[in-house]
C-alpha cells in the first residue's frame, strides 16, 4: 500500500518524560510575554515548550492572585 502524502512533520519525543519545574519569576516572565495585543497565547506556549493550557492557568492564577506589582511577590500554586 502506497502512501499518496510524504510525511511532512515528525515529532520525536526522547527522555524520561519528566515534569519541568519553573520558578515564580519564569512564569511571570512568559506570562508577561503571554499579555500583549495581538499574541498568540498558544505560539508563545509552544516557544517555551508549555501547553497552552498551561500558559491559560497561569494566567487565570496570575489574574486571581491581583496581578503583578513590584510591592507583593507573585505566588503560584
Amino acid at each position: 500500500m502506497a502512501m499518496s502524502e510524504p510525511i511532512r512533520r515528525l515529532e520525536l519525543f526522547t527522555g524520561a518524560g519528566r515534569r519541568r519545574t519553573w520558578s515564580n519569576e519564569e512564569k511571570a516572565a512568559i506570562v508577561a510575554e503571554s499579555d500583549g495585543p495581538g499574541i498568540s497565547i498558544s505560539a508563545v506556549a509552544r516557544r517555551h515548550g508549555l501547553s497552552a493550557s498551561q500558559l491559560f492557568t497561569w494566567r487565570r492564577l496570575m489574574r486571581q492572585a491581583g496581578g503583578h506589582d513590584s510591592e507583593r511577590a507573585l505566588q503560584f500554586v
